[in-house]
């Protein structure tokens, strides 16, 4: 007949209970610090991205350092009616900033269909590099908008 010691399986038993605890105390541990790894792997890539090109860390250096200097200036300088002024130049720094943010979002698809589309034909897809497709990229936005104005001018003037 088996006999079973009951204090000492009682005793396996809440010693296993207490490292299965400390191991799931562990995972958890270990998924926080996943968190937030993920957290700061996504907060530089994305400033990767903003800062990637010269002209998009220049506008971000105007818009982020720039701007609020000159504001702080035309605030000391315009101190009674400055709060009219102060009210214009803040909406039309929030204007600038969504203005910004929409030409970044519609700048980075239209490098993506550029490179895509570049990628699928033979002869250009040896020439795609980060530099070509945000040139051609920037040129169809800006080369329309360039004859526009200059056929208005023409016009006009």
């Amino acid at each position: 007949m088996l006999r079973i010691d009951w204090k000492k399986v009682t005793s396996q038993v809440e010693k296993m209970a207490d490292i299965v605890n400390e191991q799931w105390i562990q995972v958890q541990h270990l998924e926080q610090a996943l968190h937030m790894t993920e957290m700061r792997a996504f907060n530089i890539q994305r400033k990767l991205r903003v800062t990637g090109c010269t002209f998009l860390k220049f506008v971000n250096g105007v818009s982020e350092k720039h701007l609020p200097k000159l504001l702080g200036i035309l605030d000391s300088y315009f101190s009674g009616g400055g709060s009219t002024l102060r009210s214009y130049v803040s909406k039309a720094e929030q204007q600038f900033k969504r203005f910004f943010s929409g030409f970044k979002k519609f700048h980075h698809e239209l490098q993506g269909l550029i490179r895509q589309e570049m990628e699928k034909n033979e002869l250009t897809a040896a020439l795609v590099n980060k530099e070509l497709v945000f040139f051609v990229a920037s040129a169809l936005i800006t080369l329309p908008i360039l004859t526009a104005w200059m056929l208005l001018s023409s016009k006009l003037g």
